[in-house]
């Protein structure tokens, strides 16, 4: 028994090692193209030095300002868990894939935003369930320009045209595409839990990492450079018209209501505090007066009562 604990202690160690150092080289052969795109349109990428951040032994982390309508971009490369044989013999059931997710934050707008998604079909029950923005604004909808293996999520039937014309549409038609999701939203995918939260238009894509190859590291260079395109795209190519901006800002009244009845029932909480402290304050001050001048109060409390209700009754008989 000591042996066979032995020799799979043994086994595990260098499966770490072994697992670790794999994903070390492959974390500098994607760097490669990931450091070429944000160079090529951030004037600050990285510490400067290095572009990948390890966050874990599988999981890199990448961040990136200074462009043209947006205000940074972040990002994260996600490789299999190697070194751990557990998390690996997971990710192999679940068929987990390695990839790069990038959100990208843009300027602020005083243009009206949207929500648009591309997600494979057999995503797209969950991603209507978990993302608020999805859920509360867009619907499902369908392109002949697209696989049929490809759910859109949009609010306008304009919003989805101009977004497969920006070239989207060609790629979502290649069943060899690395895009797997992409999210262009103004409204935060998950339920903000007060009405305080700041609304930013934010770009999210997915990225399918290929084989470690040449061919690979180009393809993955183009779509990366597609996402970043798009930056540009929905910042000032596209143009809705006046009746759809309508409806967009319309439904976002409505999915907002909950927020603005929050506003003003906190304003009206921080009105009744004010209100209730200062009459503590007052009958602190009272507490202290003489039973002369106490009676005075309590008169000139009793006549200011009997004005109230006179009033209220005026106000009822008009």
């Amino acid at each position: 028994m000591e042996i066979v604990l032995i020799t799979a202690a043994i086994g595990l160690i260098v499966n770490y090692f072994r697992g670790s150092h794999k994903n070390q080289r492959l974390s500098k052969f994607w760097e490669q193209p990931i450091n070429k795109v944000l160079r090529e349109n951030f004037s600050l990428v990285g510490d400067g030095r290095r572009v990948l951040e390890w966050d874990s032994a599988s999981d890199m982390l990448f961040y990136a300002s200074g462009r043209r309508n947006c205000k940074y971009a972040q990002g994260h490369l996600v490789l299999k868990a190697r070194q751990d044989a557990i998390a690996l013999l997971n990710d192999y059931i679940a068929n987990n894939q390695e990839k790069l997710e990038v959100e990208i934050t843009l300027d602020d707008s005083e243009s009206c935003g949207f929500v648009f998604a591309a997600v494979p079909k057999k995503r797209s029950k969950a991603v209507s369930r978990d993302r608020y923005d999805i859920s509360s604004l867009a619907k499902p909808t369908t392109s002949d320009r697209i696989l049929p293996s490809i759910t859109l999520f949009s609010e306008n039937g304009d919003i989805t045209l101009q977004m497969l014309d920006s070239g989207l549409g060609g790629i979502l038609s290649d069943k060899k595409s690395l895009l797997e999701e992409l999210y262009v939203s103004d409204t935060p995918s998950e339920k903000p839990e007060n009405h305080d939260f700041k609304r930013e238009t934010k770009i999210t894509a997915v990225i399918r990492l290929p084989e470690a190859t040449g061919e690979g590291a180009q393809k993955l260079q183009e779509i990366l450079e597609f996402v970043f395109y798009l930056v540009d795209y929905v910042s000032e190519a596209i143009t809705l018209r006046p009746e759809t901006t309508k409806k967009l800002t319309r439904a976002r009244s409505e999915t907002f209501k909950e927020f603005a009845r929050m506003a003003e029932k906190e304003k009206q909480d921080a009105l009744a505090k004010a209100v209730a402290e200062k009459r503590r304050i007052e009958l602190e001050e009272v507490s202290k007066l003489s039973p002369e001048q106490r009676r005075k109060w309590e008169e000139k409390e009793r006549k200011k009562q009997v004005k109230k209700e006179q009033n209220k009754r005026i106000r009822r008989v008009k």
